[in-house]
């Protein structure tokens, strides 16, 4: 997985994560399963939000290009 795809489904499970949290003012199943969403976007940011040349995790890099070896991220 690219970095910005995975960039982009971190994003989306941490969003739709809060939304169904805040739905757990109905139902406390809904908090429970909006949490484990929203936890699971650090498992996504560890797993493939690496640099494609050397590997390394990019951290809070949002830039284009790798902190460590500066070659461009979304080539």
């Amino acid at each position: 997985m690219k970095p910005k795809q995975a960039k982009k489904l971190r994003d989306i499970l941490l969003i739709l994560g809060v939304v169904v949290m805040l739905m757990g003012a109905y139902h406390e199943a809904f908090f429970i399963a909006g949490a484990v969403l929203a936890c699971s976007c650090i498992a996504v940011q560890f797993l493939f939000y690496k640099c494609p040349h050397c590997g390394k995790q990019l951290g809070r890099n949002e830039g284009t290009f790798c902190q460590f070896c500066g070659k461009r991220i979304d080539a």
